[in-house]
């Protein structure tokens, strides 16, 4: 019985997580209600109540889970798959294709964006999930075994996060800007860019 009453409430916690999604989408985070949000999911306002302090915190639950969403997105390419230069571009296809079927999840960001530089005391909140999503970046270039070290590694994740974001908010102004298959590129330039000169060469060279 416990069991059911838990599935329930996670159903209605994750149906309560897609209605404040579209909104916060739609209308921004100023502009939206709670009343709003209970209409979109079809539930009373009591219903959000029951699993959220309020606004603040079902946004940041909306944002929560994009970024688990794509982390277990990006640990399942490499689950299966053994290649380094083909997970990766994995990786960013699976980026680039969200922006073209997804696009509400940028306008999601942005608003999480200006909502940190509105509200100066949750800024820790939403740098800690920007963080996150770097923290995941990092292990996924090092298990891909493209750059072996770690603290080089996380410089690449900040500037993969970086070109992401850009090309996501670049790609919904203007569709011809940038092509999915430039990221692609681009990412793969950074990445072979960071590694040394290949240690084999530069050892033969100086054993002479």
């Amino acid at each position: 019985m416990v069991g059911i009453r838990r599935q329930r409430q996670e159903r209605t916690r994750e149906a309560l997580l897609d209605a404040a999604a579209t909104v916060f989408a739609s209308y921004g985070y100023g502009a939206t209600s709670i009343p709003r949000i209970a209409h979109e999911a079809r539930m009373s306002t009591g219903a959000i109540y029951a699993n959220f302090s309020g606004k603040q915190e079902l946004f940041l639950a909306v944002v929560r889970r994009v970024v688990e969403a794509g982390a277990a997105s990006r640990r399942h390419h490499a689950d299966v798959t053994a290649d380094h230069d083909e997970l990766i571009a994995r990786m960013v296809t699976n980026w680039t294709s969200t922006i073209e079927t997804a696009p509400d999840i940028v306008l999601l960001m942005a608003e999480f964006w200006l909502y940190a530089l509105r509200h100066p005391p949750l800024e820790e909140a939403v740098a800690r999930l920007l963080a996150d999503v770097r923290a995941n970046l990092l292990t996924n270039i090092v298990d891909a075994g493209v750059v072996p070290d770690s603290e080089l590694a996380g410089r690449i994740a900040g500037a993969v996060q970086a070109m992401a974001y850009g090309y996501a908010m670049q790609r919904l102004v203007d569709e011809n800007a940038v092509s999915p298959e430039q990221l692609v590129e681009s990412v793969g330039w950074l990445l072979r860019g960071a590694v040394p000169p290949a240690q084999g060469v530069v050892a033969a060279i100086t054993s002479q």
